[in-house]
């Protein structure tokens, strides 16, 4: 239990298809509920596959820039909802140009949401982690800016 609100069990098995076994997701996603009683997977167009036609990373730069879309489109109420997004990068290592990956927790909680929405996301954040039993890095992003630096920084080794 997180901040008084539950974890809904779809959230460790999304995270399962997306961590282990199937591994079929570039990137999943969470939020709370509009009733605030529960963290739950988001939207299934938040759920982004991965796409198999194409090169890891260029379906990596593809989910991202779908994902950075999603977070900037829709209505008021959508865009000002904190999420938890679980993002798979694949990338080519600056220094010794190795093809590895790396699954990032952002957390995103832009500034046009509610005090009330920003305080449960914050105070849930501990209990969704410790559900999922999460060892991915974290990272807080507030713009989409910041979202599109993560790929950089994993590059050049700036985020571990």
């Amino acid at each position: 239990m997180a901040s008084g609100i539950a974890i809904d069990a779809e959230c460790k098995g999304l995270y399962d298809k997306f961590q282990t076994g199937e591994k079929v997701f570039r990137c999943i996603a969470f939020r709370v509920s509009p009733d605030m009683k529960s963290v739950i997977p988001d939207e299934k167009d938040w759920q982004i596959r991965k796409e198999v036609r194409v090169s890891p990373r260029e379906d990596t730069k593809n989910a991202l820039t779908v994902l950075c879309n999603q977070l900037v489109s829709g209505d008021e109420n959508s865009i000002a909802q904190p999420r938890w997004i679980l993002f798979n990068f694949e990338f080519e290592t600056a220094v010794d140009k190795r093809q590895t990956d790396k699954s990032i927790f952002i957390k995103w909680c832009p500034e046009t949401s509610t005090i009330k929405n920003r305080m449960v996301f914050t105070t849930s954040t501990k209990g969704l982690i410790d559900n999922l039993n999460l060892s991915a890095t974290n990272v807080q992003a507030d713009t989409i800016d910041e979202i599109k630096e993560i790929i950089g920084n994993l590059e050049s080794g700036n985020l571990k």
